[in-house]
């Protein structure tokens, strides 16, 4: 199962986000932490790139078996997020910490044109999630190069969108990154449908 929603960047929809990820994991055990991750990682994107300047950003839940993937796309920012094992960092207790403590693995894709930052959580039920914890594998999904090639052309294509391939749901997305634009989320299953799609929206430069 697989859903996405958009909110706009703003620091109001923090709790929305906790809210729409808690209600789809109702019946999942560790609800809470997902929902509580999912809420770090849109605060990144409000507080950190250009999603908090009159902006969108994304939240893709996927839930397949024992495992739970959230991630937000968002408008973009010259900085990397800091994810990765290293519980003894003042941080580690809150913000994008809490990914590298909760989550089995977590990373980050993208640049200043955009960006989606995930963590995939495995069941506490799962007897292989034990060895998982301390620290997440920081580790970015491994696309297969044409993929990534095809993600890089339409980022410096359509600059005014953020654009990006969903590893787990085998879609590409696009969100405007000013929320002026009266399309808020588009998605096709390819790169090329993605393109017509923007093209015929006027996306073009």
């Amino acid at each position: 199962m697989r859903w996405c929603k958009v909110f706009p960047g703003q620091e109001d929809q923090i709790p929305c986000v906790h809210t729409f990820v808690s209600q789809l994991l109702a019946d999942h055990p560790d609800r809470a932490d997902i929902a509580t991750c999912a809420a770090e990682l849109a605060a990144n994107a409000v507080r950190h790139t250009a999603s908090g300047r009159d902006g969108f950003f994304a939240t893709e839940v996927t839930w397949t078996g024992l495992t739970v993937r959230v991630a937000v796309a968002d408008g973009g920012a010259g900085t990397t997020p800091p994810l990765g094992p290293d519980r003894t960092a003042p941080e580690a207790d809150g913000g994008l910490g809490l990914l590298a403590r909760l989550a089995s693995r977590c990373g980050t894709e993208g640049d200043q044109r955009g960006r989606v930052v995930w963590a995939q959580f495995l069941a506490s039920t799962d007897p292989h999630r034990s060895g998982t914890a301390p620290g997440a594998t920081s580790l970015p999904l491994a696309a297969e190069r044409s993929t990534a090639d095809q993600a890089a052309e339409l980022a410096e294509r359509y600059q005014g969108w953020h654009t990006w391939f969903g590893h787990w749901t085998r879609q590409w997305w696009a969100i405007p990154k000013q929320a002026s634009r009266a399309t808020a989320l588009v998605t096709e299953p390819t790169a090329g449908a993605l393109a017509q799609r923007l093209d015929a929206l006027g996306a073009a430069p």
